[in-house]
């Protein structure tokens, strides 16, 4: 995956993730041929606008439908609102839209374990940034030019080659002089803003 789709990717995900998804291993915990009066009352209850179809329906999505159930259940009233805020923006995009992104969570799932760990805790990074820092980073990538990404890309994963060879007293002198130049420059921009 080049390191573009993966930052796109993880911009995207972490906006569009599905409410209701689940894993096709988890497809064979519920009996095969699950009918409605199997459900119990709060089943029906959530999937109440599948009543009239749900035995035509194929029981991989059954099963996916008694999944999301089971997640909605167990949400946070906050984490329902976010799901549903999400709901509403994978609605409002187009069939397309909604083919790339398939796609590329398909192939995020192709990716060995540790890219997949990888592209997670760089996700989480970037979502625990300060929203304006966010912000900035999503519109400075955006303005790049095709070459500037490609060279940024380039320098990246010769960082990433270069830290994967350190050990680990060089990747602590690393971290310090990082936590050093951050906090220059932070009172390098306080003393600016003192004139």
């Amino acid at each position: 995956m080049s390191n573009n789709r993966m930052i796109k990717f993880l911009l995207l995900s972490s906006i569009f993730v599905l409410p209701f998804y689940v894993h096709a291993e988890d497809n064979n915990r519920t009996a095969a041929g699950t009918s409605w009066q199997q459900l119990n009352s709060n089943e029906k209850k959530l999937l109440k606008r599948f009543e009239n179809q749900w035995n035509v329906l194929p029981q991989e999505r059954k099963n996916r439908l008694r999944k999301g159930v089971k997640r909605w259940q167990a949400m946070s009233p906050q984490e329902r609102k976010q799901a549903k805020k999400r709901l509403q923006r994978w609605k409002s995009m187009t069939p397309q839209q909604r083919k790339r992104i398939r796609a590329r969570f398909q192939h995020f799932r192709a990716l060995p374990e540790s890219e997949r760990k990888r592209i997670r805790q760089q996700r989480k990074w970037f979502k625990n940034l300060p929203p304006e820092r966010r912000h900035k980073l999503r519109n400075r990538w955006k303005n790049m030019s095709a070459e500037q990404r490609q060279a940024f890309r380039q320098r990246l994963s010769q960082r990433r080659q270069k830290w994967r060879t350190m050990s680990p007293a060089e990747r602590r002198s690393v971290r310090e002089k990082i936590r050093q130049r951050i906090q220059s420059n932070r009172m390098q921009r306080r003393e600016r803003f003192r004139h």
